[in-house]
């Protein structure tokens, strides 16, 4: 049976969330909507505040996920971080957005996770 995209979206979230929490990280927030955008997870890598896409994907895997992160959704993410820092007075030099690709089956289940680190830095 076919999932709907949202169904997929959130299985994908999940798939993620629980990734990260398996190494260690602390999920924060999930699906947290500010006025300029939602921010999928936000999470610590150690004294690291990660934001991350997730992307769910049933086929082009790399391709496709991270040419959707062009310029308007770059400006969407770090607004959108700036907004959860400051509505919660939290301050904090190292901030890093990250980027999960998930690929499901036709299904829902999990086929494959690829986490990509730092994502908006310059020079990518």
């Amino acid at each position: 049976m076919r999932t709907t995209a949202v169904a997929r979206g959130r299985m994908a979230e999940e798939a993620a969330g629980d990734y990260l929490l398996s190494r260690g990280w602390e999920v924060v927030a999930r699906n947290h909507r500010t006025p300029v955008g939602e921010i999928d997870l936000i999470c610590h890598d150690e004294a690291t505040l990660v934001i991350v896409e997730v992307k769910a994907r049933s086929g082009s895997f790399f391709g496709d996920a991270l040419e959707s992160i062009g310029p308007r959704k770059e400006r969407r993410l770090r607004a959108a971080a700036a907004w959860w820092m400051a509505e919660g007075g939290r301050v904090t030099r190292d901030v890093r957005f990250d980027v999960i690709v998930v690929m499901l089956d036709d299904d829902g289940s999990l086929r494959t996770l690829a986490h990509l680190s730092d994502v908006l830095s310059p020079g990518r």
